[in-house]
């Protein structure tokens, strides 16, 4: 099925922003029980983990974030679009279930000849997640839920499953961390057009807690990125790379940069 690029865009846009909320609340240690990454506190300077998919760690009670997506569209440095993210988190996943709630609000720059403004579309998502032993999480989640404007139209809420685990390698003689995260999810990780769901997961490489590489297959593309927290005492990451590298659909490859923000309350 052939998916037009400004649609295939979107998608992408979508799966990226509901991503955003974990790259911007970063992962904490205390959510990863017997992980540590080197000798930061939480919150902490902390790579992204995802390009697109959603992982099974999230924000809980006392933990917020705020995150922005910008994309090109068509393949042209000067058509592009973004959106933004905001979260804030409920419950204990580590005593026993979070909720993270997170706002997504698309269509920022009108300059694709769209309708709408600032905050003219958007939606909701919700992700229950809990942590588990060894540096591992699992959640299921949401995304989409309560749409307005020309999200309205545009896609529809998409469950899904996740898991996260994170693992230590001993290589040339220090600890890399390395995160895994599968999951399963319908409408927007699924074939266009096509009932039912997919597969989708992400695998990212951690040359320290700072600076990581990202391999992402949302179950519609495959996105490439590089995500970098430059300031170690403040929980402030930015990802930047490829999406939908193989060009399915006919639509193109596109390029992307995200930056998320955590804090505490």
């Amino acid at each position: 099925m052939k998916l037009s690029k400004k649609a295939a865009a979107a998608l992408v846009g979508v799966l990226a922003v509901s991503a955003l909320p974990v790259q911007a609340a970063t992962i904490y240690r205390q959510q990863i029980s017997g992980v540590q990454f080197g000798s930061f506190a939480p919150p902490a300077a902390t790579a992204g983990a995802s390009f697109g998919s959603p992982l099974a760690f999230g924000a809980d009670w006392g933990k917020a974030g705020a995150g922005v997506f910008v994309q090109s569209l068509d393949g042209s440095s000067s058509d592009y679009d973004g959106a933004v993210a905001l979260l804030f988190g409920l419950g204990n996943a580590t005593k026993a279930v979070g909720l993270e709630t997170s706002l997504a609000l698309s269509s920022l720059i009108d300059n694709t000849g769209g309708n709408g403004g600032f905050g003219d579309n958007g939606s909701l998502s919700f992700k229950l997640h809990t942590a588990l032993p060894g540096g591992a999480a699992f959640a299921v989640g949401v995304n989409d839920v309560g749409r307005f404007g020309d999200a309205n139209d545009a896609q529809k809420s998409s469950l899904y499953a996740v898991g996260t685990k994170v693992f230590q390698l001993p290589i040339a003689g220090s600890t890399k961390n390395l995160i895994l995260n599968l999951g399963v999810g319908d409408q927007g990780y699924a074939e266009p057009g096509e009932d039912g769901a997919n597969v989708f997961g992400s695998a990212a490489f951690y040359f320290n807690p700072q600076v990581s590489v990202i391999a992402d297959y949302t179950g519609r593309f495959t996105n490439l990125g590089v995500s970098v927290a430059p300031f170690k005492k403040y929980p402030f990451a930015i990802t930047a790379g490829a999406l939908n590298v193989g060009d399915r659909y006919n639509a193109g490859t596109e390029y992307a940069v995200s930056a998320g923000y955590g804090f505490k309350f």
